[in-house]
């Protein structure tokens, strides 16, 4: 006995934040600090006595002594042990002097201390937070002290709680405080009345201490149906939670937090309600200042003029150390109580909420460690540019931003015109720009001489026979949840829907500002070629790159064959470099001279000619470049705001030019004069040869279905100039690259052959030779996988460690093309449940009511606010400054 009564508290006290239930079969269960037992053996009746004589004054001999005709003392003695290993009950201790915790406390704005706020408590966490406001310059303040919830008096309640709850550790302890006397004091409170309370105040915190959770969900559904913002904190001596903050129709509230993150034991599911929240004991903890900082970082965003809540869509941990974590938090299927009701009209702090969730739905994936290579004696000292237009005036300022130690000189020929259709991209060319990493030209410049147009994705009118069509949108989304939910692959994320509903990722806060989501929603640029060139070339001689006007006739290659020692100019003159880039496009004049050979798409993609032409449009600038099926292949929309460009890719083995002319006429009226360009489809053999590097159309080119020309060179550009060789002698690295670029075009080829595998919108005698005829070799394992477990995107890629080569050969845009054509397939098991799912939707489909139609946000970012185009580009969390965001 003497052995162990040392370790039990002679004056007890039960822990304010320990709980004991009597569960359903009857077994006693405890739950302290997250973690749950059952404590067998012990008889609910004694444990009852027992715990209605530990009141923290009473020593425990007197306590035994007033139990004496109840158990044997050794069984008294077991129980109190087991209470104490169990941090159910503790010793008493003298409370400490409180201290002040001092941090750095902002002081607000005349105008921003004038905003309402309501501090709603009943403990240490009011006292703190009614200080801390008063002290940051909030002089419309009032605190409520909450007695009691009429929802907590009903004879139910009552009844369950007297059944089942042995101790709620909290409700002894407060009993036995003398409560601070408060001008607003509420004794009994109900829903209907704290709404019409919160309707006069801009802002709510709700910082109970241990009451039960139902009185919390009771400020919940006030808070809903006032539409007033409410933040909520519970803390304990160890740890603090601060948030979510609830907002009318975008936001997930308490109740989805208790679902989420609690983490309640199974058998306490059933009575959580009754539970009492936590409670901080004493009055010195340092887990008060950081919660009263926590919340007045909240206030200051949500009032102030981003009207931003941080809190919106995540949970704030902190531990009494000042660790901080924060937790993501959405809205719960399994919740019932915080459904969105955005078909009310939604004000400004509305907006700003349904955007912070719609950039929780997306995922950031980061960026890999880059590390210099030392230079080498006999370095790369100077290089030639065969061929201006896109590749080789990007290729100059590709090599003035990555090697500037390299003297650059670009040759071309003013005699040779520029092909002038429109350029649909990807959000490749965007990063290789505007990002600091790479070319970092001026945004804001560039749209002004420029004058781009914003492209979200593509709209593919494929697959199906008659008015179908699916969207495949640069940002990622959960595309099984919406195939299966909503029947349609236009809903799996904010960027789809923009582009269903003709919008661009600018929305109209309500209050005449507009709301930039430019950083999380992925986009491409549609560029009028000429003006994109003009641009390239002004910028090239401004970073003075030297230009030569002059037209190249020829090139002297070695004795052995293997290099090229100098180019022969029209009148004569001998030009020598280190190195020479191939951009002299499908003539591809120095890779052809050095015999690299090439490889043909025929098998898989059999088009070989376009016809483009521009065409007016109804003043609609759509945010898409459309993909429409035609009899002999497929016609493009690139739409300007001025018109749009069209362009019909077809095969001439099925169709003359005359043929498919009418057609394309027939289909647009109005448009205006044609031109024809010829191609083919294929790489060579050799990126790198010799001395020579190809890029652009000299080394490959594939029919322009998902706008990869400029894609392929940004993507050749980086890859060529981040692993750059230090010398000229190495070898090895020229091979890998060669082995890399092919393999990636290679992996081009495969994907745009599902496209006309599978298209079986026409049955024309071109698309019943491309369903029958398509060579997709290089994609059938991609594909038996995707009938086995699509989407291929919802678990590990079996095709690439970690981050796929580019774009268009990962899962997820394979997964996009296939579900998109109703591929059959076996699915597998959706992440959101129902429920959730539709939350989420009517989240993003709020915010997308919002958005502006694109020509009044160019007009708005070009003219009004240009500061949003500097800030897409500058802010951290922008996908400018990541690999791939999904």
């Amino acid at each position: 006995m003497a052995d162990f009564i040392n370790n039990i508290p002679q004056v007890p006290r039960i822990n304010p934040n320990a709980h004991l239930i009597l569960s359903e079969a009857g077994e006693v269960c405890s739950w302290v600090g997250g973690e749950a037992f059952v404590l067998e053996g012990i008889q609910p009746s004694i444990i009852r006595k027992l715990l209605a004589l530990i009141d923290g004054v009473r020593p425990l001999e007197k306590i035994y002594a007033e139990l004496a005709d109840s158990g044997d003392r050794n069984y008294l003695n077991e129980i109190v042990l087991a209470l104490s290993k169990l941090d159910i009950i503790e010793e008493v201790v003298t409370e400490a002097a409180p201290q002040n915790h001092r941090w750095e406390l902002p002081i607000v704005s005349k105008q921003l201390g004038q905003k309402a706020i309501a501090l709603l408590g009943n403990h240490q966490l009011l006292n703190t937070l009614a200080k801390t406001f008063a002290a940051a310059g909030f002089d419309n303040r009032r605190a409520f002290y909450l007695k009691n919830f009429a929802s907590c008096q009903t004879p139910e309640f009552r009844a369950l709680h007297q059944e089942r709850i042995l101790v709620n550790g909290t409700s002894k302890y407060l009993s036995s405080l003398a409560p601070t006397v408060y001008q607003d004091s509420l004794d009994s409170v109900s829903i209907s009345g704290l709404s019409q309370l919160f309707k006069e105040f801009d802002f709510v915190v709700c910082a109970l201490e241990g009451i039960p959770f139902q009185a919390l969900l009771d400020v919940n559904k006030s808070a809903l149906a006032s539409g007033t913002p409410c933040l909520f904190v519970t803390a304990s001596q160890e740890t603090a939670l601060i948030g979510p903050t609830v907002i009318r129709g975008a936001t997930a509230c308490f109740g989805c937090r208790i679902i989420t993150l609690e983490g309640l034991p199974p058998i306490f599911e059933d009575i959580w309600p009754q539970l009492s929240t936590p409670i901080v004991a004493k009055a010195d903890s340092q887990i008060l200042s950081s919660v009263a900082q926590a919340c007045l970082e909240e206030a200051i965003s949500l009032l102030g003029p981003t009207l931003t809540p941080v809190r919106a869509t995540s949970v704030l941990k902190i531990t009494e150390e000042g660790d901080r974590t924060i937790k993501r938090l959405l809205p719960s299927g399994e919740c019932h109580e915080c459904v969105p009701q955005l078909d009310e009209p939604l004000g400004v702090i509305e907006r700003s909420a349904i955007a912070a969730a719609a950039e929780e739905i997306g995922r950031i994936w980061p960026n890999s460690p880059k590390a210099a290579i030392p230079p080498a004696p006999d370095a790369y000292q100077t290089v030639g540019i065969l061929g201006g237009g896109t590749a080789g005036y990007l290729t100059a300022l590709a090599f003035r931003a990555f090697r500037p130690d390299i003297k650059v000189t670009l040759l071309e020929s003013s005699a040779i015109p520029v092909i002038g259709v429109g350029e649909a991209t990807t959000p490749e060319l965007v990063k290789f720009l505007h990002s600091p990493r790479f070319l970092g030209l001026d945004i804001v410049d560039f749209y002004e001489r420029v004058r781009p147009t914003w492209k979200l994705g593509i709209k593919f009118q494929w697959g199906l026979p008659d008015d179908y069509e699916f969207t495949f949108p640069f940002q990622r989304g959960r595309l099984l949840e919406s195939l299966l939910y909503d029947s349609t692959l236009n809903n799996q994320s904010l960027g789809a829907m923009l582009m269903s509903a003709d919008r661009a990722p600018i929305f109209d806060r309500g209050d005449g500002t507009p709301l930039s989501l430019l950083h999380q929603i992925r986009w491409a640029y549609h560029l009028d070629n000429r003006r994109f060139v003009r641009y390239l070339q002004e910028e090239a001689i401004a970073a003075g790159i030297e230009h030569i006007d002059v037209q190249i006739s020829d090139a002297q290659i070695s004795a052995d064959g293997e290099t090229i020692t100098h180019l022969i100019t029209e009148d004569g003159r001998q030009l020598t470099y280190d190195l020479y880039i191939d951009c002299s496009g499908f003539r591809s004049l120095l890779l052809q001279k050095l015999g690299s050979k090439f490889v043909s798409y025929q098998d898989t993609l059999s088009t070989d000619r376009a016809i483009a032409a521009t065409v007016p449009h109804n003043g609609t600038v759509k945010p898409y470049t459309l993909a429409e099926t035609m009899n002999n292949g497929w016609c493009w929309n690139i739409p300007f705001e001025d018109a749009d460009h069209r362009g019909y890719v077809f095969s001439s083995a099925f169709c003359s030019d005359d043929e498919a002319l009418e057609e394309m006429r027939a289909k647009n009226p109005g448009m205006g004069d044609p031109w024809l360009v010829k191609f083919r489809s294929g790489r060579h053999e050799d990126f790198w040869k010799g001395n020579v590097v190809a890029i652009g159309n000299s080394y490959a080119f594939v029919e322009p279905l998902e706008s990869t020309a400029i894609h392929t060179i940004v993507l050749e550009l980086e890859l060529l100039l981040t692993n750059f060789p230090a010398s000229k002698r190495d070898e090895g690295v020229k091979s890998v690259l060669n082995r890399k670029m092919s393999d990636r075009w290679d992996a081009l080829r495969w994907f745009l052959g599902i496209h006309y595998k599978f298209n079986h919108r026409l049955s024309t005698p071109f698309w019943q030779a491309a369903n029958r005829d398509t060579d997709i070799s290089g994609a059938i394992e991609r594909l038996a996988l995707f009938t086995e477990r699509a989407p291929l995107s919802y678990r590990n890629s079996l095709f690439y460690p970690l981050h796929p080569p580019d774009f268009f050969s990962d899962d997820h845009s394979y997964d996009t093309l296939l579900a998109g054509q109703q591929v059959p397939a076996r699915f597998m098991e959706p992440v959101e449940d129902p429920a959730t799912w539709q939350r989420q939707m009517a989240i993003l489909k709020g915010l997308a009511s919002t958005a502006m139609p694109q020509h009044e946000a160019l007009s708005c970012l070009r003219e009004k606010r240009p500061d949003l185009l500097y800030d897409f580009t500058k802010r951290r969390d922008s996908w400018l400054h990541t690999w791939l965001p999904a």
